[in-house]
């Protein structure tokens, strides 16, 4: 659509029942550009003959939600089992049965992003090696993080689990990625495996986990 059209179409939510294609043909004359005609002030804009004050309103409402940028998120420090482990259980906490996320690192260990890669039963679920590799490669990752939950409970790794995590820990090594570390996680406490250690959140560093 061209400028003045998609001007027009904005007045008409301010202006009902009125003929605005004049109207807006008038104010891409005066201001040069839609850019400019949402930068005007509202009240030389009010002044304006068919405009009145709810559509000079309307109009510089959209133009400063036009210059809204999101406020990037901060991403905490995933280098220590607590701040792994409490960032896992958070992740997982809606979770009724087994699901597996991999956790894309940069090379500070700050999440870059957290994708599912399996989702199974109360009791079982099957981790795939591949999936995790694009994953990582997607995201542009220098570290991973699996990340799965046990819904019965018991945040102790079993004989699967511990198979599924060197075959994608020696998978990521081919591409010269690390796996840092899998997080078992049974409802409010987690359990480390690259760490052996179980977890609870009270236990959070939080001067480490806040460099």
């Amino acid at each position: 659509m061209r400028e003045h059209q998609l001007l027009e179409l904005l007045l008409t939510y301010a202006i009902p029942r009125k003929d605005v294609n004049p109207i807006a043909h008038e104010l891409i004359n005066r201001y040069g550009t839609l850019a400019e005609v949402l930068k005007a002030d509202i009240t030389e804009l009010s002044k304006i003959d068919g405009i009145g004050e709810n559509a000079a309103i309307l109009i510089s409402v959209c133009g400063a939600m036009r210059n809204i940028r999101e406020k990037p998120k901060k991403r905490p420090r995933l280098g220590t089992p607590q701040a792994s482990c409490k960032y896992c259980i958070e992740l997982l906490r809606t979770q009724r049965y087994e699901t597996t996320y991999a956790i894309s690192l940069d090379s500070g260990m700050r999440p870059l992003h957290a994708d599912v890669v399996s989702t199974g039963t109360i009791d079982q679920n099957m981790i795939y090696p591949r999936l995790v590799v694009e994953c990582a490669l997607r995201h542009g990752a220098a570290n991973v993080i699996l990340c799965h939950n046990h819904p019965s409970g018991n945040p102790g790794a079993s004989p699967g689990d511990v198979n599924a995590t060197k075959a994608v820990c020696e998978a990521l090594a081919s591409i010269g990625i690390r796996l840092h570390d899998h997080i078992i996680v049974a409802g409010e406490h987690a359990y480390s495996m690259a760490r052996d250690i179980y977890v609870p959140p009270e236990l959070e560093n939080k001067e480490n986990e806040q460099k």
